[in-house]
């Protein structure tokens, strides 16, 4: 039975391929009646869905799971496993092998996805209508359709170097370049190369005038005057966060991120922690920004997993984001968010989490043995919407 359901979720893949390209022929009105039925085989699980699990021999990994920003999602005794990026059917099969390999002699395993990721499309450049397309997961749309409904390329275009940026797998601010020569495509009615979208991608298209005199720089994200500015010699970080009207109230200044191209066409990703440069006055962060460079600030929900809340006897009680590229575990966030209370009872902090049925589960941690112990190696990690709470030691006379 478990090898006819595999045999038959890899028919559904190859189904899933063929509707690809076909609808890769079709206009822009075709796709879009058509978007969304197309099968699940076509898309791969990206970070924010959240996929229903049922494994047919152990009931009690049956559950809705949500992919964390680094792409995981936590199988109980299994552990972490790393499914974005991954079809349906990969999944399924991945976490059969993983299941049979310690555990089972034979698993079947289903997946389908509860609830879709969202996120808007941001398009910049030299369009006629620039803007964002709110965009939902289960949805479909392609490069061509968003420059469609984003006005069309305008005269002053470099229709020939359209860029996307996405992010990376793994949670953290890296992104892929993508180049496509939407130009050729138009001109020769052959969209073979077209691409599908994702949620919170960014579509740049590029005008010949910085394409080929390279005198203009391009500010993304969380910033006052978001778009081209002109480029002068000496340009740096400083004068560039000036010139752009500053970073909005909800920016991440440490996540912000020169992307500066190469003759490739790929681009080299430079850090620049503002907070530092700014706050701290570390004049080495100053670097220059050269014509070209696209300059972005991330939004705060675009850098975050999400928040805890930290309760009790913590230094710094309230609202806690979960930082993206990095190990969202209690000890950490205790020792990085400003350590607890002078009278915490450190071996006996409580997570209060909701579970994927709705119940509420208490987890207990011993944060001062993994402490003072250093075997972070026990720590747990946490979840968008964990309550911590710090109890008070008792205290005897």
């Amino acid at each position: 039975m478990a090898t006819e359901q595999k045999s038959a979720r890899r028919q559904y893949g190859c189904l899933g391929v063929a509707c690809a390209l076909l609808v890769a022929g079709m206009s822009a009105e075709a796709q879009g009646q058509l978007s969304k039925m197309l099968p699940d085989a076509v898309r791969r699980i990206m970070a924010g869905d959240r996929l229903r699990i049922s494994v047919q021999e152990d009931p009690s990994l049956n559950r809705v799971y949500t992919v964390a920003g680094d792409g995981t999602v936590d199988l109980g005794f299994v552990g972490r496993l790393v499914l974005e990026e991954l079809a349906i059917d990969e999944a399924a099969d991945f976490i059969e092998r993983k299941l049979e390999e310690s555990y089972f002699k034979q698993a079947t395993v289903g997946i389908e996805i509860s609830e879709f990721v969202e996120g808007a499309i941001l398009v910049v450049g030299a369009l006629h209508s620039p803007g964002t397309i709110a965009f939902r997961g289960d949805q479909m749309v392609t490069l061509m359709e968003v420059i469609t409904m984003s006005g069309g390329l305008t005269r002053e275009a470099a229709g020939n170097e359209v860029r996307i940026l996405r992010w990376k797998a793994g949670g953290g601010m890296g992104r892929q370049i993508l180049t496509v020569d939407v130009q050729t495509m138009l001109e020769t009615l052959d969209f073979s190369r077209d691409q599908f979208l994702r949620p919170r991608d960014i579509v740049f298209v590029p005008s010949l005038g910085a394409s080929e005199t390279r005198k203009e720089f391009l500010a993304l994200g969380a910033v006052g005057a978001p778009g081209f500015h002109p480029h002068t010699d000496g340009l740096d970080v400083i004068r560039t966060v000036m010139r752009i009207g500053g970073i909005a109230r909800d920016g991440i200044w440490s996540a912000a991120r020169i992307l500066r191209p190469d003759k490739t066409g790929a681009y080299q990703v430079i850090p620049v922690d503002l907070g530092r440069l700014f706050g701290a006055a570390e004049t080495s962060l100053n670097v220059p920004v050269l014509a070209g460079d696209i300059f972005f600030v991330p939004y705060a929900e675009q850098a975050s997993r999400g928040q805890v809340y930290l309760l009790g006897e913590v230094a710094k009680p309230g609202a806690v984001s979960l930082g993206m590229g990095q190990e969202n575990t209690l000890a950490r966030l205790l020792l990085t968010g400003g350590g607890l209370g002078k009278f915490a009872n450190d071996s006996k902090i409580r997570i209060l989490r909701e579970a994927p049925d709705g119940t509420r589960q208490t987890l207990y941690v011993d944060v001062g043995r993994i402490i003072k112990t250093g075997n972070f190696d026990e720590d747990v990690p946490l979840q968008n919407g964990d309550v911590v709470i710090v109890p008070e030691k008792l205290l005897s006379f």
